[in-house]
């Protein structure tokens, strides 16, 4: 009796050290180890925003055909993007075909009559930037690019 006694309590301890043990290891951190960790996350982002900024023009110009059966419409834009890391420029640079692409198909869907104000402009520009970070998150796993510019824009 008393060895099924001591085999039953050393399994109890056994089950109850290896509860412990896989607890302390499989659990999240503590609240003050998270908020390090945010702490280290948010340090990092203000590094980030006080890098300069970098611009890279995409070349050559775009210049696409508005579908208007009654006659020819074209639209020319120059755009750069901006991002605070070389590494971000290089991706841009790397998949330039693939952003060239999503942004043609972009712009020759707009309607002219939609671009003439400055808010259709802005809306094609936040268009653009999210084309942009979708085909480089695709490419790299990160949108990298912060911004777009127009430093063109005909129509005609």
């Amino acid at each position: 009796m008393k060895k099924i006694l001591l085999i039953i309590l050393g399994a109890v301890v056994l089950v109850g050290v290896t509860g412990a043990v896989s607890y302390f290891l499989l659990v999240d951190k503590s609240p003050a180890e998270q908020v390090e960790q945010g702490a280290k996350v948010n340090e990092a982002k203000k590094q980030e925003e006080n890098s300069p900024k970098i611009y890279h023009e995409l070349h050559p110009n775009f210049v696409v055909n508005f579908q208007n059966p009654s006659k020819a419409q074209f639209l020319q834009v120059s755009v750069q993007v901006m991002a605070r890391s070389e590494d971000t420029i290089d991706a841009t640079k790397q998949h330039m075909p693939a952003i060239r692409n999503s942004l043609v198909m972009l712009f020759s869907s707009q309607d002219a009559l939609g671009l003439r104000s400055r808010e259709g402009k802005e809306k094609l520009r936040e268009d653009v930037l999210a084309e942009v970070r979708k085909v480089l998150e695709e490419q790299t796993g990160e949108p990298g690019v912060e911004q777009v510019y127009f430093t063109s824009f005909v129509m005609q």
